[in-house]
C-alpha cells in the first residue's frame, strides 16, 4: 500500500513552504510597519511633551513675578485701609484715584499661555504615554483656566465694574473686596506654581522634557 505523501504532486511540498514564507512575509511586514508607528507616535508625543514641560516653566517665570506684585498690592491696600481707620475721612474718595497708589503696575495679568498643551491634544499622539501623565499635565492646565485666569477675570471685573468706580464715595468696601481678591489671586499663583514645578518634574523623571 502505498503512503499518502507518494501519492501528492512533486511539487506540493515545495507549494507548501513557499506559501508559509509568504504568510511569515506578511505577518512580518505588519509587525514592522506597526511597530515604526509605534515608534514614531513616541516620538512624536516626546516632542509634544517636551513644548508642555517649556510652555509650564515659561508659566511658572510669568506666575513668580506677578505674584509678588500682587501680595504688595495686598499690603498697599492693608495700609490705606489702616489709613481710614486712623482718619475715617480720608475714606471718602473716588476709588479710581485710589487705583494708582495701591496698584501702580495695574491689575497685571499673569498672561499665561497653553498653546503647546492644546497642540499636545491635537496632534501629539498622547495616547502612547501612561494615562496618569497625561491626566496629570491636564489637570494643571484646567487649575490655570477655573482658578488663575477666573479670578483675575473677576478682579477687572470688580475693580472696572462700572461708573461708580468714578463717584467719590466710601471706598472702604471697595478696597477691602479688591484686597480680598488680590489676595485669593496670589494664593492660586503660588498653588498653581507648585503644582506646575510638580508636573514638570515627574515629566523630567518620565523622559520628557530636555534638561
Amino acid at each position: 500500500m502505498s503512503s499518502t505523501a507518494s501519492r501528492l504532486p512533486s511539487w506540493f511540498s515545495r507549494a507548501v513552504v513557499e506559501a508559509a514564507l509568504i504568510v511569515f512575509a506578511v505577518v512580518l511586514g505588519f509587525i514592522v510597519n506597526e511597530w515604526r508607528e509605534d515608534v514614531a507616535d513616541r516620538h512624536a508625543a516626546e516632542i509634544a511633551m517636551g513644548r508642555v514641560v517649556a510652555e509650564m516653566e515659561s508659566n511658572i517665570g510669568r506666575l513668580e513675578a506677578v505674584a509678588s506684585y500682587h501680595e504688595a498690592v495686598v499690603e498697599r491696600i492693608q495700609d490705606r485701609l489702616a489709613e481710614i481707620e486712623a482718619e475715617p475721612a480720608t475714606g471718602r474718595s473716588v476709588l479710581f484715584d485710589e487705583l494708582p497708589l495701591i496698584m501702580p503696575r495695574g491689575i497685571n495679568a499673569p498672561g499665561l499661555t497653553s498653546f503647546a498643551w492644546e497642540h499636545a491634544q491635537q496632534h501629539g499622539h498622547l495616547d502612547v504615554l501612561p494615562y496618569e501623565t497625561v491626566s496629570e499635565t491636564a489637570r494643571v492646565y484646567t487649575l490655570q483656566e477655573s482658578g488663575v485666569e477666573a479670578t483675575w477675570r473677576q478682579i477687572v471685573d470688580l475693580v472696572f465694574s462700572g461708573p461708580q468706580v468714578m463717584r467719590e464715595e466710601d471706598i472702604t468696601p471697595s478696597l477691602r473686596f479688591t484686597q480680598i481678591g488680590f489676595q485669593e489671586l496670589a494664593s492660586q499663583e503660588r498653588f498653581l506654581i507648585g503644582q506646575y514645578q510638580t508636573v514638570v518634574d515627574e515629566l523630567r523623571a518620565d523622559g520628557l522634557g530636555s534638561e
